[in-house]
């Protein structure tokens, strides 16, 4: 079984505003737990990069200049890759990857008839069931908590193969039912003084925005959500959706 791994640095966190700076594809062999082929490319954004994006990504517009290619050729390469994939997966995927990737769809204008084909997406964050121990979802905990080191800076293409390592420690079976379960987001219920009650169980913080305000959340599939309604020890509310 393949699956194409791949993850994306964006110039910010609207996928209608902001663009993709950097494509990471990596077709994986799930049997073998082995790369088959990498795809890691700059992405011509068409507007500059901020300094606080450069210092998360380590990308400057330096580099954009010097070694990024048009948007359609990178995404022409990366929907060659996932065509040969049963499966595409993304950490925090559903609420980030996923979203971007749909609008740059639309901006080449691969949505009509020679769109990619359809692919199912996996979502490495909140589809893999993991030990009820792990409360971390940040990729470098999660491969210290498998017994591997990640020991690369944050990149896109180093993210994507940490991910599947850490992936392929789980039946690809059993992600897949996971991933057809309804997903539900949550947010905790807790005062200033609580919050690391929330915090110690994988619920991050957001710091609001025009539309939403402040609040600590987790996504959650509906089995889960569940056992973590009897089990938190505050109460909970669910939220329409991913705050944004």
């Amino acid at each position: 079984m393949r699956i194409t791994g791949l993850d994306f640095e964006t110039s910010g966190l609207s996928p209608a505003d902001d663009r993709i700076i950097e494509v990471s594809g990596v077709l994986w062999d799930w049997e073998t737990s082995s790369p088959i082929s990498l795809l890691s490319d700059y992405v011509n954004p068409g507007i500059l990069i901020s300094e606080e994006i450069t210092k998360i990504t380590g990308i400057t517009n330096e580099q954009i200049e010097e070694f990024a290619r048009p948007e359609e050729y990178v995404f022409a390469d990366l929907i060659r890759l996932i065509s040969k994939s049963q499966y595409v997966m993304a950490h925090f995927g559903n609420d980030f990857d996923r979203k971007f990737y749909d609008a740059a769809l639309v901006r080449i204008g691969a949505v009509d008839d020679d769109a990619p084909p359809e692919v199912h997406w996996l979502d490495s964050a909140i589809d893999i069931k993991y030990r009820d121990n792990i409360k971390t979802r940040n990729l470098k905990h999660l491969a210290a908590e498998h017994n591997f080191l990640s020991g690369f800076s944050h990149r896109a293409v180093f993210d994507v193969l940490t991910m599947l390592r850490v992936a392929s420690n789980y039946d690809l079976a059993a992600i897949v039912a996971r991933s057809n379960e309804p997903t539900l987001c949550v947010e905790a219920i807790v005062s200033f003084q609580e919050k690391d009650k929330a915090k110690e169980r994988g619920y991050r913080w957001f710091a609001g925005s025009q539309t939403a305000r402040k609040c600590w959340w987790k996504q959650f599939k509906i089995s889960d959500y569940e056992i973590e309604k009897e089990t938190c020890g505050f109460d909970t509310f669910i939220l329409p959706g991913a705050p944004e």
